[in-house]
Parts: C-alpha cells; sequence; structure tokens
C-alpha cells in the first residue's frame, strides 16, 4: 500500500464522513471500540496479578501495534506503530515521563505491583493525551487503597513472595491500607526483586545483568465530601547493580568484565483533585506533579582516551573517574473541566510542564598519562524544555454518528544550553458512524507536533560543547480509517468484537535523543503505514482474544537525502490467548505470538533477515475457598523454550548477531500471596 494513495483515501472518507452526518437527527446507541476492550480486560491489576507480571514486557506484550524488547528489566525498550516510545507521551498518575538517560535501557520504569490499570491511545488524533504524542500515548494509573479492601474491611495487609527461573528472579511484596473512616483512606506498598544469572536458550548464563529492585508507594485518598476527592501518591523505583551498563546488548560481550555499580531510578509525586457536584457545567480534575528519572554511577578508575593528531581516539593513561548522578526532572500539571452543553460533552483545559537536566559529581583526576595530576569536570548543567498548551475537545452524537472535534494549541521552547522556540495550532477529530446495530466505521485525523526533545543524558555536553544546529519542531499528519463489528449474537457470545483499523502517518525533521548533545539536530523525514486488526470474545467464564498487527516505513535522512526502510518495522505481529474460570476457585489461560520471519535492504544495499519465532506462555491461579484470603498463582513463560530476539530489538534489528540480545528462555513461575 501506497502512502500517499492511504493518504488520500482516508482524507476523503474524512470528508464524507462529515457530510454525511450534517443530514442526520436521530440518536442511536454507538458500541465501543475492540482496542478499548482488549486494554480494560488485559491491563488490570486482576490479570496482572494472575499472569505474574514483573516488568513492562509483562504488561504490555497482548497488545497489537507494541512490541517489549530487551531480555533483562531495566534493558526493557518499546515501540509503537513502527517508532520507539520516545514519540508517545508515557504518564504515570499523570505524570509525564520525559527524557532519555542512557540508549541502552529502557526509560518506562514501572513495577506491575503498583498498577491498577492502564489506558492506551494508538496513534495522535487526541486533544487530549498531551503534548507531542505522535504514535500514541501510555496512561498508567496505580493503585488505591479501596482496591485492596474487601467490603466490610477497614484495614488490612497483604504479604507475597514469587519465584521465577528464567531471571532467577526472587521477589517479595508487602502492601498495608487502611480506611479510617468515610473521608480518609491510605496505603504502602513495597516491593523488593532480585535478578541472579539469565538463562537463554542454547547459551551460557549470562551473568552481566544480574541486579535488585526495590520499589514502593505511599497513597493518602481524602475524600472531604460527596464533590471533591483528593489523591496525594509517592511512588520509587530503583532498579539497580554491578552489571553491565548497556543492558539491551548481548551479556556475552560483557562475561569476562568486571562491572561497577549503576541504578536507574524515579521519584514520583502527584496531587490529584476531582471535583464533580453533579452540575452539567463544572466537571473539574486537577492534577500536579514532580517526576525525577536518575541514573547513578559509582567510581571507578578506567582508561583515559585522547585522539592523536590523525584524530584517532588512543589510550592515553588512567583517571579517577568519580560518582556521577544523571537527572532529568519534569514538573508539570493539567487542569481541565467537563462541561456538558446541550448534546456536547466539551473537555477544555491547560496542561503544561518544565523538563531540565543535569549531571551532579565531581572532577575526575588523571593518574597517569600527559594529562597527570589534571583535571576533568563531570559535573554540568544541560537543557531545559518550557512548555504548555491550551485544548478543547468536543464528543457529539446525534443519530447514527458520534464526532470527536478537538484542538491544541502548543508552545515549546529550548532553554539551557539549548535556543528555540516553537509553537503549532494542531487540529484533531475522530468520526464513528453506527451503520447497523453492529457495525461501526471510524476515520480520525491528527495534526502532529513536536517540540524538539532533550538528548540522552549520560551523553550531555557542556555548553562550550555545544554546536546547535538550526533546530525544528516535529510535523506531520496521521489518517486513520476502519471499523468495528460486534459479533455477540452472530457467535452466541456473552459479548465479542471484531476491530479493524489501518493507519499512515508523517513526521518530518524527526530526531531522536541518542547521542543528539552536541548538535539537536533533526535527522530523518519518516513515513509510516500499518494495519491492525483486534478480535475479543467472552461467553461464560470463556475470555478470549487475538490480534494482528503490521507497520512499514520509510525515512528519507536530512543530510544527504537518501531513503531507507526503518528497521523497526516490516513487522508481522500475531497474538492470542484465553483465559477460563473453572469455578470460584480456579482459573487459568494461555497467551501465544508468532512473528514471522521478514527480510528488508538496508540503506548500504545489504539484505537484513530476521527469523521468525512462536512462543506461548501458560498460566493458572488458584483462590481455595477454605482460605479465601490466600492465592496461589503457577506458569510457564516461553512454554516450549524457544531461542528468540524481538524483531525491533539491538543487533537482529539491523543484522548483527553479535550484539543481538536474545530473550529469555523457559521461565517457571510461582507465586504464593495471602491477605491479612
Amino acid at each position: 500500500m501506497k502512502l500517499k494513495a492511504l493518504s488520500v483515501a482516508v482524507t476523503v472518507a474524512l470528508t464524507s464522513f462529515t457530510a454525511l452526518a450534517a443530514d442526520e437527527t436521530e440518536t442511536v446507541v454507538v458500541i465501543g471500540s475492540a482496542l478499548d476492550q482488549l486494554v480494560q480486560t488485559e491491563i488490570n491489576s486482576d490479570i496482572l496479578e494472575k499472569k505474574q507480571a514483573s516488568d513492562i514486557k509483562d504488561v504490555l506484550n497482548t497488545m497489537p501495534s507494541v512490541t517489549v524488547d530487551g531480555n533483562a528489566r531495566y534493558s526493557r525498550k518499546v515501540y509503537v506503530r513502527g517508532m520507539e516510545d520516545k514519540f508517545a507521551v508515557v504518564t504515570i498518575d499523570g505524570a509525564r515521563q520525559e527524557g532519555q538517560l542512557f540508549h541502552h535501557s529502557g526509560d518506562q520504569a514501572i513495577d506491575p505491583a503498583m498498577l491498577k490499570r492502564a489506558e492506551i491511545e494508538l496513534g495522535g488524533n487526541s486533544a487530549l493525551s498531551g503534548s507531542g504524542a505522535i504514535n500514541g500515548s501510555f496512561s498508567y494509573e496505580t493503585k488505591d487503597p479501596s482496591d485492596l479492601l474487601k467490603p466490610g474491611e477497614s484495614v488490612g495487609a497483604r504479604v507475597k513472595t514469587s519465584y521465577q527461573t528464567a531471571y532467577e528472579r526472587f521477589a517479595t511484596n508487602v502492601a498495608v491500607y487502611a480506611k479510617v473512616n468515610d473521608k480518609l483512606q491510605f496505603m504502602g506498598i513495597a516491593n523488593y526483586s532480585e535478578d541472579g544469572d539469565l538463562h537463554i536458550p542454547d547459551q551460557e548464563a549470562v551473568t552481566s545483568k544480574q541486579g535488585e529492585l526495590k520499589s514502593g508507594m505511599a497513597k493518602v485518598v481524602f475524600i472531604p465530601n460527596d464533590a471533591n476527592e483528593f489523591k496525594l501518591t509517592f511512588n520509587r523505583y530503583n532498579d539497580g547493580g554491578k552489571r553491565q551498563l548497556s543492558g539491551e546488548k548481548a551479556g556475552a560481550l560483557y562475561a569476562d568484565d568486571e562491572h561497577n555499580y549503576h541504578s536507574l531510578n524515579r521519584d514520583t509525586v502527584t496531587l490529584q483533585h476531582e471535583y464533580d457536584a453533579g452540575s452539567d457545567l463544572v466537571h473539574l480534575k486537577t492534577n500536579v506533579y514532580y517526576n525525577r528519572q536518575y541514573m547513578e554511577r559509582d567510581a571507578l578508575v578506567d582508561t583515559a582516551w585522547d585522539k592523536d593528531a590523525n584524530g584517532d581516539w588512543i589510550k592515553d593513561g588512567k583517571i579517577a573517574i568519580p560518582d556521577r548522578e544523571y537527572n532529568v526532572t519534569t514538573i508539570g500539571g493539567d487542569i481541565r473541566n467537563i462541561s456538558w452543553v446541550g448534546e456536547h460533552e466539551l473537555t477544555y483545559g491547560l496542561d503544561g510542564y518544565k523538563a531540565e537536566q543535569w549531571i551532579d559529581a565531581g572532577d575526575g583526576v588523571y593518574q597517569s598519562g600527559s594529562k597527570q595530576g589534571e583535571t576533568k569536570k563531570y559535573g554540568m548543567d544541560g537543557g531545559t524544555i518550557t512548555a504548555y498548551g491550551l485544548y478543547v475537545q468536543d464528543m457529539y452524537e446525534f443519530s447514527d454518528f458520534r464526532l470527536t472535534t478537538g484542538l491544541r494549541y502548543d508552545v515549546h521552547k529550548l532553554g539551557g544550553v539549548y535556543t528555540g522556540d516553537f509553537d503549532q495550532l494542531s487540529p484533531k477529530f475522530k468520526g464513528e458512524y453506527q451503520t447497523t446495530d453492529n457495525l461501526k466505521l471510524r476515520v480520525g485525523y491528527g495534526r502532529l507536533f513536536k517540540g524538539a526533545s532533550l538528548p540522552e543524558t549520560l551523553t550531555m555536553k557542556a555548553a562550550p560543547d555545544v554546536d546547535q544546529s538550526d533546530t525544528k519542531a516535529m510535523t506531520g499528519n496521521n489518517y486513520e480509517a476502519g471499523f468495528d463489528y460486534e459479533l455477540t449474537r452472530l457467535l452466541a457470545a456473552d459479548y465479542a468484537i471484531l476491530g479493524f483499523t489501518a493507519y499512515t502517518y508523517n513526521l518530518d525533521n524527526q530526531m531522536h535523543p541518542t547521542k543528539n548533545n552536541s548538535t539537536l539536530a533533526n535527522q530523518y523525514d519518516v513515513e509510516v503505514w500499518g494495519v491492525e486488526t483486534v478480535l475479543s470474545y467472552e461467553l461464560d467464564a470463556l475470555s478470549v482474544y487475538a490480534n494482528h498487527s503490521y507497520s512499514d516505513g520509510e525515512q528519507k535522512s536530512l543530510k544527504n537525502g537518501k531513503t531507507s526502510h526503518m528497521n523497526k518495522t516490516g513487522i508481522h505481529n500475531f497474538k492470542a490467548g484465553f483465559n477460563y474460570s473453572i469455578n470460584s476457585e480456579f482459573v487459568f489461560g494461555w497467551d501465544s505470538r508468532f512473528v514471522p520471519g521478514n527480510d528488508y535492504t538496508d540503506e548500504d544495499g545489504d539484505e537484513i533477515k530476521r527469523a521468525g519465532f512462536a512462543t506461548h506462555n501458560i498460566w493458572a491461579a488458584y483462590t481455595p475457598t477454605f482460605a479465601k484470603d490466600l492465592e496461589v498463582n503457577l506458569g510457564v513463560d516461553n512454554l516450549l523454550d524457544k531461542k528468540y530476539a524481538e524483531h525491533t530489538g539491538f543487533g537482529i534489528s539491523w543484522g548483527s548477531d553479535k550484539y543481538t540480545s536474545y530473550e529469555a528462555g523457559r521461565n517457571f513461575k510461582a507465586s504464593i500471596a495471602y491477605s491479612f
């Protein structure tokens, strides 16, 4: 399918859709979407608990157009519709997760033990997703005390312990929660997880990716009256160890090295308020937050490098490097109101944030070589972003139609060692036409805007070393068309739905934060297209899902004008699974994936081949009636012990087996939890 042809087709559909809607006046109930149904049933605290989810891959692994690669928790990277999540908006309790700490590790530092649910928006067609949503948004919500308290309880506690063989992962989780009265609730959760050797089929065990996760959350919920609710949350995530720094690279490269301690960390504080007194005009939601992501590295003595007269790197003695802390902080908020005016649901508000990066460190000292006795400065300030946006969205249902029109005005300013002011007015549109009781047609459009991101923090440059290019904002268009078909009666189900979406988007002046510190340069004009199919089916105690996604894309270099294949695309992904409750005590399930082999020609004319794979996970949960406070979970991931690598992963995506990190092999999982 040609990108321009698809763009034209969707544009024509949008125009026809709007014209047809203008002539209708009656009202019907519009069916939901297959994607929303999948997210609600597969990403919630109950199903994540039963599957023993322990990192972001376990959370997102059933979603279409989403791939999580990396075989260690700290190396997990998320790709959405052909590009990394650096082009999506990621929030935890409304707090934006900005910046890239290090290009060989992931940045979605989320412990599933804290999660209540998630909302996932694919594409950039919503005015409510926040500034910079190109390929989607991920909104994670943490648990409340009321989620853990049983009916009639005012105080409770829960203890859980678990083990996973492929990671030698031992974990302990403790939660306490209480309802003081009708107005005040609080909770605390602490989770400790220790990883040992990593076991991969047909390879020596990886000994260089061991580590410890220490995470916790404290939350207070205050409900002074029927109209107001306040939530104050503190969430900490600390994943560290004496391990290889480049987590996404193959462990064999570092098997014989001595490793220094480093950790990836996140501290998040959010204050949320919701006011709803029953008025049609005022339903106010306010959120303010502080988010700090940081990497800590221990002091070490290392080789000093310099350049010779020919510009080649040479070893030049030793240097004592101090403790270092690489930081990205984001302070921001969002205030929005929902008003019903006639048949129109209006959502409007203001969001904004300030992001800042810096390195906190002392000076290094050259111990030998030509610079012996001299010092090297490691601490420095980097770039800043100040961004704010005004938005409004109107959802209007009439007759067989639902029209959602939105508008965002975003301002994005660079500061610190960088300069630049960007702004754009971005219209958004979603249209739905309920053609029959079962069939709903969908179209969508979004004007895309993302200001220049802060570059990688680990490779930051001091102000004298920055020679910024003519940095531009990233802009483009997103088009979508599809349908949802309710199959409940046809399949004699309690509920069944099939959804299909075709999309295309372009992004001009694309830039990635990796090593982009000196120039903050725009790198590519990209075009991506793809399809998604989602099926959900429920009957009595049986729940089934299946989905397929595919994306393909091209990128044109702004440096040399050369067009090449985007190596994170060209991948078919089939996912399916079910869960079945035998009775009130026992439920079990199965999840599978199939990724066919594929190949492409890279920008140098070489053919890159990626081997296909299929994996199967099984799981079961047992809650005995004689001890309802007890829950036992068992599971096996990668049941057939398949050696495979995600096609978006480091190495395999560009044809290097040497650097490829193969995923964990057969992983037996067991956990036992008891509530008091």
